[in-house]
């Protein structure tokens, strides 16, 4: 059905007041239309399905500014569709793209009264029960929530290895237009509030600043990593962090890079050679959890440090991938819903944890990360760690005396950033130390 029809029919059904329309073409709202759908028919998320849409046209076709108004509409209903959906539900109309669209358009209000709370936070049944544990007073729940709906600012990391002062790369930054400010929590973070083309940045072509988002910073900071240690970044994936670690130890000592993807090892390659990063080695390791892995035993009790950015349900980073929260559960490894798939990460998550903690020497540390807010991910599985015969040698520490937000989570054990408080990315953190 053509956008124009669509837009009648739903302007018909939907008796409700309206606001400030949202303005778009036809041909862009049929565009975004088609990438809806194809993200849905290829279970894909969004951003991924409008970057294989823009892959494939001619350049003279998707223009730049045709193109932000797309991503603008996918960004909308993304962070609104519980919404919307339930107000085309009452209303007696088909929850397709089309429509979705079409509200867009018409510009209806997006909350109304004998709407539930959990729609009107946008939420999943999945993460639900979870976060009402997080934060239990329901305005507290709703600031977060709210916050896990805005766009994210851009933060950069500045990359001590070149640069060792973060007002020298700020000055550039500022210098060349862009309204930009240090991070208020990570010393070594820049901030700008409107995301732009990466590639104009000054020195982020010559690995002088990295895209890092200032929670990620701070996580990774409380390794406190030290020139001339051995130190793993365990489940790095591409390695953001381990770019961190690295410059912490100021390419001094050997730090390994691991993780079961080879393909995601490999595209950390060109990303340590443009940062300067020399010390740092790359290792496959056993992804199934049901194998020994030969070349982990060997190293046992050999590392000084270890960092677990353990695999998670990436709640925390809802604010730059808001439609997770309804793909993520059944985008990858053909789960039924985020129910089932959250069930099936929980003990593969403890595994890791335990499975990384045996590399640990005595009087080292390990860093336990995820991107969730969830406590089942978070605190559950340390205290369900140290309660197990693996974990009997280790003890929470206490944060690094410098650190600038304080732990809270647990009677001050363990640290938990949030949009709402922090403005980062939703992040938990711990710190344990083998004592043997």
């Amino acid at each position: 059905m053509h956008i124009t029809s669509i837009l009648t029919s739903v302007a018909l059904l939907l008796a409700l007041p309206t606001k400030t329309a949202v303005s778009f073409s036809p041909g862009v709202a049929n565009r975004a239309i088609h990438i809806l759908e194809e993200a849905s028919s290829q279970n894909i998320p969004v951003d991924a399905a409008l970057r294989r849409y823009a892959k494939y046209q001619e350049r003279s076709y998707v223009k730049s500014e045709e193109y932000k108004s797309i991503s603008d509409i996918l960004r909308n209903i993304s962070i609104s569709q519980y919404r919307i959906d339930w107000q085309l539900r009452e209303a007696g109309v088909e929850c397709s793209p089309e429509n979705r669209v079409a509200f867009l358009k018409k510009g209806g209000p997006l909350e109304c009264r004998g709407m539930d709370l959990q729609t009107t936070l946008e939420c999943p049944d999945w993460a639900w029960t979870g976060l009402k544990e997080a934060f239990p007073d329901e305005e507290d729940l709703s600031k977060e929530l709210r916050a896990l709906m805005q766009p994210a600012p851009l933060d950069l990391r500045v990359n001590t290895l070149k640069c060792e002062e973060r007002i020298d790369a700020l000055r550039e930054i500022i210098n060349a237009g862009y309204d930009a400010t240090s991070t208020p929590w990570s010393p070594i973070g820049i901030r700008l509030e409107e995301r732009t083309a990466l590639g104009r940045i000054p020195g982020l072509l010559d690995g002088i600043v990295e895209p890092q988002d200032e929670g990620s910073q701070l996580v990774a900071s409380l390794l406190e990593a030290q020139p001339g240690e051995t130190v793993a970044d365990y489940c790095a994936g591409s390695g953001g962090k381990t770019l961190q670690i690295a410059a912490s130890m100021k390419n001094k000592g050997r730090l390994y890079s691991m993780d079961v993807s080879e393909d995601r090892l490999e595209r950390g390659k060109p990303r340590c050679k443009k940062a300067g990063v020399s010390n740092v080695q790359r290792q496959v390791v056993q992804e199934d959890m049901t194998r020994k892995d030969k070349w982990l035993k060997r190293r046992k009790g050999t590392f000084d440090r270890v960092l677990v950015d353990a695999p998670c349900s990436g709640v925390g980073s809802w604010r730059r991938k808001p439609d997770a929260r309804r793909t993520w559960g059944t985008f990858d490894n053909g789960f039924d819903d985020g129910i089932d798939r959250l069930a099936n990460l929980l003990p593969l998550q403890q595994q890791i944890l335990q499975r990384a903690s045996r590399l640990v020497k005595v009087g080292g540390r390990l860093v336990y990360v995820t991107c969730s807010l969830l406590p089942q991910e978070n605190e559950k599985q340390i205290i369900q760690f140290l309660e197990s015969d693996v974990g009997a040698e280790w003890k929470v520490e206490s944060p690094p005396s410098d650190f600038a937000i304080p732990f809270e989570v647990v009677d001050g054990q363990f640290l938990r950033l949030t949009p709402a408080q922090h403005n980062t990315d939703g992040f938990f953190a711990a710190v344990l130390t083998k004592h043997g």
